[in-house]
């Protein structure tokens, strides 16, 4: 089979399971934006490595999703229960179309229509904040930068036969761009001429184009407009603290606010956002946009910060096997090694046969760690197990996960799912009581399960417990 093919499918697979993860996350806090923007990457990464692949459907439906999450992202939807039961939903989908291709289950079609209609059906007609990105497929943002743009048009641009959206289509087909409309030029309704353009934009930008290519997309309107382009974050200092500007210096620095107003208003100690817009110092949309590219930037310096230090390599497990297996020839060899040093009287031999053991004993210990996982991802699993079984028995339950970081060897972890599985089914169908049954006792109405795993010298133990009442025996 197609290398290319078995990577996407073992990457789309993963994939997958981050975006659960991050939809349950998304569920319990749903104006968090880091898993806002874990589901959203999630999608586009799948959709990207999908058209790559030749997996068209996956990359198409995918679209679809990934759609409604831009504007989630730019705060034009909010995330609800539905939204996050219909991706899910859509989740478990993906997983069967690509599955079909490796001898699955053939795809329900009729399922792929309905699910791409209800993300449709989300949308709103007009968008005024929109998130696109490029084609190409992802790479490392380290040679990426962040520029801000502000394209104010003239009135009479319309007169020209320009269209704005258009040129702000092409911006956005550089790079990766969120594009927010400010509104506050627009003026009263009796003074409105409906033919002039009153909407400018604010940009942000993040491509691998120069500051040249961005100018050349309004070379045709540069003396019609108001174009200012600023970079404000280079991806290739991967050395940034994750931490970005203030919303005050963002606004001083768009020419929103100076730095004397900016100085009176944080005298008052109260929240900067809300005083401009009371005093009417700040209008809303720019305020909005200034936040959007502070969580922007940050999200950005974040992902490369997790990159640099989780980058790994895929390597199949049964050449792993054949390396310990290696290793463990090698340990003897060693061994004898040693016991022949040990009988000759050669001060050189010896040190040698020292140093081939330290070596020997090191790799050892270095190939067995490299069989080692963190549990975490089998406890990330199980929150998805415990809100459908929830849901199904009209019970209202949360997973608490503790001790995600022990680690255990791989062929282990798997050999643990199916019984963790039974023990969290019981916990739920016998232990936790209903909602109505709790409160009445004086509980909270949520149960809770809690599943740790914690090391015990040389043992490791795993617990689930819940707070239910239990059986009655």
């Amino acid at each position: 089979m197609n290398s290319l093919i078995e990577t996407f499918k073992d990457e789309a697979l993963e994939l997958l399971q981050e975006l659960e993860a991050a939809l349950l996350e998304l569920e319990e806090s749903p104006h968090d934006l880091a898993p806002i923007d874990r589901v959203f990457r999630a999608l586009h990464t799948l959709k990207g490595s999908g058209g790559l692949a030749g997996f068209d459907g996956v990359a198409g439906f995918c679209h679809e999703a990934e759609t409604v999450f831009e504007l989630v992202r730019s705060g034009e939807r909010q995330v609800d229960k539905e939204l996050v039961s219909l991706t899910l939903t859509a989740q478990d989908h993906l997983k069967g179309m690509i599955l079909s291709e490796f001898g699955g289950e053939k795809v329900n079609d009729e399922l792929t229509a309905e699910l791409v209609a209800a993300f449709q059906a989300l949308l709103p007609f007009h968008e005024k904040q929109t998130l696109l990105e490029s084609p190409a497929a992802e790479a490392h943002q380290s040679d990426k930068m962040t520029y801000r743009v502000r394209f104010r048009p003239a009135p009479g641009l319309f007169h020209q036969g320009v269209q704005p959206q258009f040129l702000l289509g092409e911006l956005v087909h550089l790079g990766e761009a969120i594009v927010v409309a400010q509104l506050d030029a627009i003026p009263p309704l009796d003074e409105l001429d409906p033919e002039a353009c009153w909407v400018y934009w604010d940009v942000l930008l993040t491509t691998d184009q120069d500051e040249d290519a961005i100018r050349d997309v309004f070379i045709f309107v540069e003396d019609d407009c108001e174009l200012i382009i600023q970079k404000i974050d280079d991806g290739g200092l991967v050395d940034q603290p994750d931490a970005y500007k203030r919303l005050g210096e963002i606004l001083v620095e768009r020419g929103d606010l100076s730095q004397e107003d900016l100085e009176k208003y944080l005298k008052d100690k109260k929240r900067l956002g809300e005083t401009l817009v009371q005093e009417g110092a700040v209008n809303g949309g720019k305020i909005q946009s200034a936040l959007v590219e502070q969580e922007r930037v940050q999200s950005l310096r974040q992902d490369r910060k997790s990159h640099d230090a989780m980058e790994s390599i895929r390597v199949k497990s049964d050449r792993l096997d054949n390396l310990v297996n290696l290793v463990g020839e090698m340990v003897t060899v060693q061994a004898r090694l040693s016991q022949f040093a040990g009988s000759r009287a050669d001060a050189e031999l010896i040190s040698i046969a020292e140093e081939v053991e330290r070596l020997t004993w090191d790799l050892r210990d270095q190939v067995l760690t490299i069989r080692m996982l963190p549990i975490s991802g089998t406890f990330t699993r199980f929150k998805r197990l415990v809100r459908d079984l929830g849901a199904e028995l009209e019970k209202d339950v949360i997973l608490i996960p503790e001790g995600g970081e022990t680690e255990l060897d791989k062929s282990v972890i798997d050999q643990l799912n199916d019984p963790l599985v039974h023990l969290v089914r019981n916990c739920i169908g016998h232990g936790i009581e209903s909602p109505a049954v709790r409160q009445a006792i004086g509980k909270p109405g949520r149960g809770r399960i809690t599943l740790s795993a914690r090391h015990s010298g040389a043992n490791v133990v795993l617990t689930v417990a819940d707070d239910g009442a239990g059986l009655d025996v």
